[in-house]
């Protein structure tokens, strides 16, 4: 007799995929529906609710490969990952690098790194709303031990860099959007901030210098290691305006 674990490990192989389901059927009363098709039932309940959910997050990607691309691989991705939480929030974070690789995509070098820029602003949305750094907390700090300090971002900061200007793709796939929405590729680079203030995300595109120094800080280096970096890759970075932007905007929850 199988345990109860043991019946549920060989329900969900059955249910992505579909050849297996002879490994659970003889645990199934029948009772006039035959086994395979109740585990049907499951199966179009599991790929509709977790094909709906990618659908809510990666709309723009949606849009760019059409409604039937994306079903087709919405469909393939659930088959292959299953669902690891029981929040369905939680999943899809690894669907821009399935997209990035998945067939017929091949056309929209762009394709992954839209999805990434979709999951960030996922992610930022639904993390919690921290307490913003007081400004005045810096000014205890005495000036020779001013590169010392760690700035802590805010837990829905996400940052993201892409060859290709995919901020310009998203904004001009927005429903709201009533121009032109041609994107030329060699606008690119783009590297991007996405937080959450209040009740809505902000999306910024940062310069290299200031995505260098925030990404840095948001490794735990100090703050003169961060300015180091940021001027290694750009060499008129100037702190003190970024320091002021992110400090105004609430980037920042801590120092150490």
């Amino acid at each position: 007799m199988p345990s109860l674990r043991e019946i549920q490990v060989t329900f969900q192989q059955a249910l992505y995929r579909p050849d297996a389901a002879h490994l659970i059927a003889a645990q199934i009363v029948e009772n006039g529906i035959p086994a395979t098709r109740r585990l049907q039932v499951y199966r179009n309940n599991l790929l509709g609710v977790l094909g709906e959910s990618l659908r809510a997050v990666y709309p723009v990607v949606e849009r760019l490969v059409g409604t039937a691309f994306f079903a087709a691989a919405a469909r393939h991705y659930v088959l292959d990952q299953p669902s690891m939480s029981g929040d369905v929030h939680d999943y899809g974070g690894d669907f821009p690098e399935f997209m990035g690789a998945f067939r017929g995509a091949a056309h929209l070098p762009y394709i992954r790194d839209v999805a990434h820029l979709e999951w960030a602003y996922h992610e930022a949305f639904h993390s919690a709303d921290d307490p913003a750094l007081d400004p005045h907390r810096l000014l205890n700090v005495p000036e020779d031990g001013q590169a010392a300090i760690r700035l802590e971002l805010q837990s829905s900061a996400r940052l993201l860099s892409s060859a290709y200007p995919v901020l310009r793709i998203w904004q001009r796939n927005q429903p709201e959007w009533a121009g032109d929405t041609h994107v030329d590729l060699a606008l690119g680079p783009d590297r991007i901030l996405a937080v959450r203030r209040g009740a809505a995300v902000e999306i910024w595109r940062l310069g290299s210098g200031e995505f260098a120094w925030l990404e840095a800080l948001s490794t735990g280096q100090t703050l003169g290691a961060a300015l180091e970096r940021s001027l290694d890759i750009q060499h008129d970075f100037d702190l003190t305006v970024a320091l002021r932007r992110h400090l105004a905007a609430g980037t920042f929850v801590a120092l150490a």
